[in-house]
């Protein structure tokens, strides 16, 4: 039987021997990538063609080897990279040489976070590797650690559909120094005290912007929300708010609100003031999802049925709305429940 002209190909070895090992993976499945005529061409334009710089081996969801050209779409499941150094066609003695490449994650962002969380931010900020470096310098580097670790925690959280609120630079010792301005009446390091209070500005920029979400901004950006919408909001904005409330009464910030008041800041007013309007959002939050849930399955019932029908069940839809209008507390105004209204038409409409 004729071999293939790829069987011999010492690169083609040298990229199998990567993916294999780093997906744990047998040879056959390799066998059987190579046996599609598309994946191998994809395969040889990346060894010879001097344009082709990346490639990207993932798994399927059937458990198949599928090489791709591009980083666009993210794998479901973990995936092997290699890109070239240099724009040209490769060659076997200098293969490894010639490439950069390792493993991906099926989460990045995740992937990303503990690197730079057990990696790069341990490393740099350990100051017995800043011996030879100026103060200057050190300090740098450290507040840039800094951000890039907040940047990540923000960005992951905004992924997850939550507000997660980055601690100041040096939060394990603000509890050493609540007891230290508690024993001299006040006086503690400026530099912690302006990094708490620059954290709760940064704090305040993040919630206020939760805070101003409303239900009404789809109807008038001109798009057409239906109910669902409106309960999906909710719903989210009310697990939003609960994780935002837990964090804000977790240990370590209740020791920053202490340092704040002991010291007497500026800012501690707005960090209770803060706290409050958390507090009575959730509330808000929590009496509306309470009264719209009953809505869903009358929403389900009427997507589901034929429309000459609808007209039966919106008797009954109008009358919970109105047990809304009559029993909560917070979704009893004119502007709410004529939003409600419309994304209740625009259902129809689409019905």
């Amino acid at each position: 039987m004729e071999e293939s002209p790829t069987s011999e190909d010492k690169r083609l070895d040298f990229i199998a021997d990567c993916v294999l090992r780093t997906l744990k993976l047998k040879p056959d499945r390799w066998e059987k990538c190579l046996s599609d005529e598309d994946n191998r061409q994809v395969l040889q334009d990346f060894l010879d063609t001097a344009e082709q710089r990346t490639l990207v081996v993932s798994m399927t969801a059937a458990g198949l080897l599928e090489p791709t050209t591009s980083f666009t779409a993210s794998p479901k499941n973990q995936a092997v990279y290699f890109m070239k150094r240099d724009k040209a066609a490769l060659i076997p003695k200098s293969i490894k040489e010639s490439l950069v490449y390792g493993d991906l994650s099926s989460a990045p962002l995740d992937q990303f976070s503990a690197l730079v969380g057990e990696v790069v931010a341990p490393l740099l900020s350990n100051k017995k590797n800043h011996i030879k470096w100026p103060q200057v310098v050190s300090q740098d580097i450290r507040h840039h650690i800094h951000c890039l670790k907040t940047s990540v925690l923000v960005v992951s959280g905004q992924v997850q559909g939550k507000t997660l609120l980055p601690l100041p630079a040096g939060s394990e010792k603000v509890e050493q120094r609540a007891l230290e301005a508690d024993k001299s009446g006040g006086t503690v390091d400026k530099g912690i005290i302006h990094s708490l209070e620059s954290t709760v500005i940064e704090w305040s920029h993040q919630i206020s912007t939760v805070l101003k979400k409303d239900s009404s901004e789809a109807v008038l950006e001109g798009k057409n929300p239906t109910p669902h919408t409106e309960l999906l909001l909710w719903k989210n904005r009310y697990a939003d708010l609960e994780c935002i409330h837990s964090q804000l009464n977790s240990c370590k910030v209740k020791k920053m609100e202490v340092l704040l008041e002991a010291v007497e800041s500026s800012y501690y007013p707005a960090f209770i003031n803060m706290q409050r309007d958390v507090l009575a959002a959730l509330e808000e939050a929590k009496d509306i999802c309470i009264y719209l849930t009953p809505l869903q399955c009358l929403l389900e019932e009427l997507e589901t049925m034929d429309f000459p029908d609808v007209k039966g069940q919106i008797q009954a839809f109008m009358h919970t709305v109105c047990l809304v209008w009559v029993n909560s507390r917070h979704y009893n105004t004119p502007g709410r429940l004529v939003v409600l209204l419309q994304e209740t038409c625009n259902l129809l409409i689409q019905q």
